[in-house]
């Protein structure tokens, strides 16, 4: 049973739970979590969760394993995620989860029904008093300010760890959605691969991170260096090189055209009434992978209409979760949730 005025006495907290990193908004103190989804176990005990445990990778006896409950944006281990949050809602809110917290979490919006009732079970069995679930994109658009309850159609591409979806938002809602698993992982992983390859390096998850974060570029004039270090994959001995961004364009601009072929199609399902409004406000784009340089000139090229990165598209998602949750009343009424 509800108890009346429940949302005016409860703690609200907000949760962005991503393949690479959660994210944790508590009201009064704002986001107080940003650690890797990830948890050390060691016979089924957990020895460390989040930025602990991710160190731990590589670096530790094979008894130890690393696990990543959250893979392409979806519950992966049901036990692991609950244990995870447990640890972190515990060690951050402490005795607020006895008064019951009103919980809103970020999914996929390709995620299916039965997927999101696996994770509001969850929330709910850690002992949550109401759970909202939030589409990625859809949190995205409210934490870059745009005015999602407009008529007018907004063109919003969210590039995530494990999923990238493209989407058109009107009066509040998805109205038309794409999506692939071609994101910020599944680059990483090709770019190991694409070093093993040809430069005979094998480098750590972390290290192709790096790479990502500090010189991938689509430009084909913006040349950028950074020194690799890893492991020789025919001597096993250590071996160093020196990678460009230009050494790197193939794989980056292989991953610009699956990226460009999914807005494409986003376009061809966009009713014509929203098309004038995608030609004047454009596509605006957040995650991580949307730091990669140059990334707006490119889609301007390759569409033919405005691009803007948002600010902070990182943690774009999390801040609007923040402002949904402030104005919840609001938010319920104009995404059609019950009393």
């Amino acid at each position: 049973m509800k108890i009346p005025l429940l949302s005016k006495i409860n703690k609200k907290i907000g949760l962005d739970l991503g393949s690479k990193t959660t994210r944790i908004w508590i009201e009064g103190k704002g986001v107080v979590v940003q650690e890797p989804t990830c948890m050390a176990i060691d016979n089924l005990n957990i020895i460390a969760v989040g930025a602990e445990a991710l160190e731990m990778e590589g670096r530790v006896s094979d008894a130890i394993k690393v696990i990543y409950p959250v893979r392409n944006g979806e519950i992966y281990d049901d036990r692991a995620i609950k244990a995870y949050l447990k640890i972190l809602l515990n060690k951050w809110v402490g005795s607020t989860l006895m008064l019951n917290p009103i919980i809103m979490v970020s999914v996929p919006a390709s995620s299916s029904q039965a997927d999101r009732e696996i994770i509001t079970e969850i929330i709910y069995d850690l002992g949550a008093a109401e759970v909202y679930t939030i589409a990625q994109p859809l949190a995205a658009s409210i934490g870059a300010g745009v005015p999602i309850a407009d008529a007018s159609g907004s063109f919003f591409l969210h590039l995530g760890e494990g999923v990238v979806e493209g989407v058109v938002i009107s009066l509040g809602s998805i109205i038309a959605l794409v999506s692939s698993e071609l994101g910020g992982e599944y680059f990483s992983n090709r770019l190991i691969f694409f070093l093993k390859e040809n430069f005979s390096l094998n480098i750590s998850k972390s290290a192709s991170e790096e790479i990502i974060c500090e010189i991938i570029s689509v430009n084909k004039r913006n040349s950028r260096e950074k020194m690799i270090g890893g492991q020789d994959s025919k001597t096993e001995s250590p071996k160093e090189i020196m990678i460009s961004s230009a050494d790197l364009m193939s794989e980056t601009v292989n991953l610009m055209n699956k990226t460009e072929e999914l807005l494409r199609n986003l376009l061809s399902k966009m009713p014509p009434e929203l098309t004038v409004d995608v030609i004047d406000k454009g596509l605006l784009i957040s995650g991580g992978l949307a730091n990669i340089d140059s990334i707006e000139d490119y889609f301007v090229e390759k569409l033919g209409i405005p691009v803007t990165v948002v600010d902070n598209p990182e943690s774009v998602v999390i801040e609007g979760i923040a402002t949904a949750l402030e104005h919840l009343y609001q938010f319920k009424k104009s995404l059609g949730y019950g009393e």
